[in-house]
């Protein structure tokens, strides 16, 4: 429960006065409606001349003084329209105080879930790298909507229904009780039974629900996933197969829908005997009491039309109290993800650029400390340089990108940056200076100027275009119908792999940044179309320092330094001649893809 206040509190930040404020309309406005519906009580017992003071009991005195302003049951017999001009005013108050609770209650509702997203979303892209390897993305995604909506759901609906029902019961129980204490104990006899019954088949109702909504959730993640992955699907024709699997789980679905649906057809079917033969009671023994003089026709009046009112909220307690355990469960889910540390991307040093040494360098992941991704890694890099990194799969070659972006720390050994140890730089500061291109680039469903722009600090046509040029994109935007303006799909599925990788190049080229990062980003580009790249970013003079991973010879050859990576550790760093006399590795590699130096065969 207290994870669920703390989250209330900042939900509604800034809009506490109106959230606290809807409570107290409500409150008006349920004072309203049983005021009103006592003006029942009132007329019945004016229409047969009943308004004796003498037999009266305190709460319809009361309201006789107030109609007749003093002036008693004479005055209200004289003037009979007081009473349905009345009942009108207070039809008019009721819908007033509805409308104002209602568009408040709206407002705050909307404020709250809008606050609760902002608060998580800026706390999911403030994480470290190394809690996206740990969690599920279908976890964190459910936490930010699915948890959500169940805590805006009873914040913003259950909570009002549990706080009419205490208005409503409370105030009619008092009312009641004031008119005839044997009345009221008899109405309210029956309602225990129906509180523990609503609750305990509602806990089960709840359960079927969740499991349905389960069901439904499998259902989309299909959807998505088949949509994401068309490519693959038609590729080997699995379209078939697929079906067959979302027809295995609409069934499931359909069938726990189904089941949802009965027992809670039953509740509310079966709950109703209780409500029936509570209205039923009331009125038979109001009746015996009417006939014993002990209570006016209007008094056997107003007690069926409270109990009707009573009745219909405290079924739906035992509901709203069941969804109560599924917020308080959202609840601890939401806090336990907002608990976890984010990222300290701020505080440091600013990052210079200059030379960069990697200095012994090692590193372990936390959960597998004993074994080493890369082991005592050492290497200079100046400004204006070039160097290829190669290696067997697993030999710590994207690692070592990891560590310079410090998406990781060094569990031992130091990097710096023109001298200064990066662990004392702001981690945005250095990243500043770091264009990254990944192999699988992410391409966003935009157009494809606005995938290229993503990084820059101020959109610029010249330079989308210049850095589409230099990543040899231009010709395949200009065959496209709307050139820049082309939408490339979700994650870029309408353009090849090549042209994904050569759109995430040039987004990273127009960035202008000091370190160029490629990480096997050319892979799926022709040798052809690779060399004119390597040569145009040579020419260009665009980049102060390069660091390419790749598994090419061609690719790594004209590279100003090239270090060769084995079971994470440094096998042979120089160049491409250099490596082709003295690293077996390296020369093994060239051989099989056929490259080799001048005199070297």
């Amino acid at each position: 429960m207290g994870d669920l206040l703390r989250l209330t509190k900042k939900a509604i930040k800034g809009h506490a006065f109106l959230f606290y404020f809807s409570f107290f309309l409500q409150f008006l406005m349920v004072l309203g409606v049983v005021f009103t519906s006592f003006m029942s009580k009132v007329l019945v017992d004016a229409l047969l001349h009943n308004l004796d003071p003498a037999t009266l009991d305190p709460v319809s005195k009361l309201v006789v003084n107030m109609l007749s302003l003093g002036n008693g049951e004479e005055f209200i017999y004289s003037h009979m329209y007081v009473l349905p001009l009345s009942l009108l005013l207070g039809a008019i108050y009721i819908f007033l105080m509805s409308l104002v609770r209602m568009l408040s209650r709206f407002y705050v509702t909307n404020a709250m879930q809008k606050g609760i997203q902002v608060l998580l979303y800026n706390h999911l892209v403030s994480l470290p790298y190394s809690e996206y390897q740990n969690q599920k993305s279908g976890d964190l995604i459910q936490c930010c909507t699915r948890d959500v909506e169940v805590v805006r759901r009873f914040l913003g609906f259950d909570l009002n229904q549990l706080t009419y029902t205490v208005f409503m019961v409370g105030l009619c129980s008092g009312i009641l009780a004031s008119v005839s204490w044997k009345l009221f104990i008899i109405a309210i006899i029956l309602f225990p039974f129906l509180f523990v019954y609503s609750f305990f088949l509602i806990k089960t109702v709840r359960k079927r629900y969740r499991a349905t909504d389960d069901a439904e959730a499998v259902l989309m993640d299909t959807i998505s996933n088949d949509l994401n992955a068309v490519r693959l699907v038609k590729a080997y024709a699995a379209e078939n197969s697929e079906c067959e699997r979302f027809d295995r789980e609409i069934d499931e679905y359909e069938a726990r829908f189904i089941s949802w649906r009965r027992l809670s057809s039953f509740f509310f079917a079966s709950s109703d005997i209780f409500i029936f033969l509570s209205r039923t009671v009331a009125v038979i023994y109001a009746l015996f009491l009417v006939f014993s003089k002990e209570i006016t026709p209007g008094t056997a009046v107003i007690a069926y039309t409270f109990v009707n009112m009573m009745v219909w909220p405290l079924r739906n307690t035992a509901m709203r109290i069941s969804a109560l355990g599924q917020t308080l469960a959202s609840s601890d889910r939401i806090t336990l993800f907002l608990n976890r540390p984010e990222e300290d991307r701020l505080n440091g040093d600013k990052a210079p650029f200059g030379q960069l040494v990697f200095d012994d360098v090692s590193f372990a992941y936390p959960d597998q400390k004993e074994v080493d991704v890369i082991e005592n890694v050492s290497f200079t890099l100046n400004p204006g340089e070039t160097l290829a990194i190669m290696g067997k799969t697993g030999s710590g070659k994207s690692t070592v990108a990891s560590l310079l972006m410090r998406l990781y720390e060094p569990t031992s050994g130091k990097i710096t940056l023109d001298g200064k140890d990066i662990s004392s730089m702001s981690k945005k500061s250095l990243r500043r200076h770091i264009a990254p291109v990944l192999q699988d680039p992410f391409l966003f469903s935009k157009t494809v100027s606005d995938n290229i722009s993503i990084g820059m600090e101020m959109e610029d046509e010249e330079t989308i275009e210049e850095s589409a040029k230099l990543a040899k994109m231009e010709e395949s935007i200009a065959s496209f119908a709307e050139g820049y303006q082309t939408p490339v799909g979700d994650k870029g599925v309408t353009l090849s792999g090549g042209q994904r990788q050569r759109l995430a190049l040039a987004r990273a080229l127009a960035t202008k940044r000091d370190i160029l990062l490629l990480d096997d980003s050319l892979s799926a580009v022709d040798s052809k179309t690779d060399l004119a790249i390597r040569k145009g970013l040579s020419e260009s003079g665009r980049r102060k320092m390069t660091i390419i991973i790749t598994h090419r010879v061609n690719t790594a050859k004209d590279a100003d330094k090239i270090m060769v990576l084995d079971k994470g550790r440094v096998e042979s760093l120089g160049t491409h001649e250099e490596l082709l006399v003295s690293s077996k590795l390296y020369k093994e590699i060239a051989t099989i893809q056929g490259v080799f130096g001048e005199g070297v065969k």
